[in-house]
């Protein structure tokens, strides 16, 4: 099992009518394409922050508000798969059975405890004017509005189809302290489209080909030669490189490309080791679009994977 960074790699936002893990253990999508792009996103381990839907089928006092937190694990299954009887029969009651249908599932869960508008922790990504696209495009939070979340008092709670948390185990407190080394989040592998097994693990850059401003919904500045760029680790990069594509019509003209790969680590801990250094490293020089994602120029982020100990077998 690898262990997980003191922060979680990535916060995504979305909306929901109420908070309730306990009964239905998933996040779900109306339609198959958006889930299966954020499957190319996500990687085990990443949160969602949940708030408050501003529509009447949300209680007044959660609209815009924060309610919770998901850690979701990267694969692909339908809502009957992980909901209670009671979750499924809610849907039924409000007609809703033929919404939210594919999904992907939740690991853990926190109730928040405060009762705090959205625009407080994530002013940047949220605005009220795009509240349909965030459902369905769910971007991630920027690294301010990450540390911001990660102060939120929570309470831990149960998740449907997940073993019950023990008085022991219960977690209570800002978000963060789920994500100190003595609380690692729980490794997660197992059959997706292949058996994910600990073993040697690949360090990878990969390229965005394409416009990456018109992805973030940005004009691109005139003569800006800077890529956008994902820093990550697999142990099958045509699997990843497949996964990250996932989400794109056939026809688009923008795709994910393996830019550099490193030899094999070790491990998937290895590995992670390796990513961070690149991470601290291109912070300093690069954009952070927050998680695994900068934007810069791409020689500059070949000479920082390239310095990497371990990248190169006859390297540092």
């Amino acid at each position: 099992m690898s262990s997980i960074p003191v922060k979680p790699r990535r916060i995504w936002l979305r909306s929901f009518y109420g908070f309730g893990p306990e009964e239905d253990g998933y996040i779900g999508w109306t339609e198959e394409g958006p889930r299966d792009r954020m499957l190319g996103l996500v990687e085990d381990g990443d949160l969602f922050m949940i708030y408050g839907a501003s529509t009447a089928e949300t209680n007044k006092s959660h609209r815009n508000r924060v309610l919770g937190f998901l850690q979701v694990e990267a694969k692909a299954i339908r809502d009957k798969d992980k909901s209670s009887k009671a979750g499924m029969q809610r849907k039924r009651d409000n007609g809703w059975q033929d919404k939210w249908t594919f999904a992907i599932p939740v690991k853990r869960a926190w109730r928040a405890d405060e009762s705090i508008l959205l625009s407080r922790i994530a002013p940047d990504t949220y605005r009220p004017e795009a509240g349909q696209a965030i459902a369905v495009w769910n971007p991630p939070l920027s690294l301010e509005e990450m540390n911001r979340a990660l102060k939120i008092r929570v309470t831990e709670v149960n998740v449907f189809g997940e073993s019950p948390i023990s008085s022991d185990g219960l977690m209570k407190g800002a978000l963060a302290q789920a994500f100190q080394p003595s609380r690692a989040f729980p490794g997660s592998f197992g059959e997706r489209t292949s058996n994910y097994e600990d073993g040697p693990t690949i360090l990878y850059l990969a390229r965005f080909e394409g416009d990456g401003f018109a992805l973030r919904g940005h004009s691109k500045p005139q003569f800006d030669k800077s890529v956008l760029l994902k820093i990550g680790v697999s142990n099958n990069l045509g699997r990843r490189i497949s996964e990250l594509n996932a989400g794109f019509p056939p026809a688009a003209v923008g795709k994910w490309s393996i830019a550099l790969k490193s030899e094999p680590y070790g491990n998937r801990k290895e590995a992670e080791v390796a990513e961070q250094l690149f991470k601290d490293e291109a912070n300093r020089t690069m954009e952070s679009l927050g998680g695994e994602f900068f934007q810069g120029d791409l020689t500059e982020a070949q000479g920082i994977f390239a310095g990497i100990p371990g990248v190169s077998r006859f390297g540092r």
